[in-house]
């Protein structure tokens, strides 16, 4: 939620409220994988679209991550802020992603 700002990571346009409400992890949660790579602040709107409404959309903006995957969520680049593709880490930052 830091590094967010307590600010909607995911911003998807014409569903997005703004405020951090909820974390969504990338990765269906394990005892290996809850890090703050495989997690994103997310507005309730957000995550219902992501989750619920349109999953391909969560794959296809890196919001999700296949749990079938060896690689860890911090590997997959995320759309943040639907502007910018990242790579998460685990001590709460990012950097740009080559993509």
């Amino acid at each position: 939620m830091r590094r967010s700002g307590y600010r909607c990571e995911a911003v998807i346009a014409g569903v997005c409220t703004g405020a951090a409400e909820e974390w969504h992890h990338r990765q269906p949660r394990d005892r290996y994988n809850d890090v703050p790579s495989n997690g994103i602040a997310i507005c309730a709107a957000c995550h219902r679209h992501v989750t619920d409404v349109s999953p391909r959309d969560g794959f296809d903006r890196g919001l999700r991550v296949s749990r079938h995957t060896v690689r860890p969520p911090g590997e997959f680049p995320v759309l943040l802020c639907g502007r910018r593709w990242v790579l998460l880490d685990d001590s709460g930052g990012w950097v740009y992603a080559e993509i």
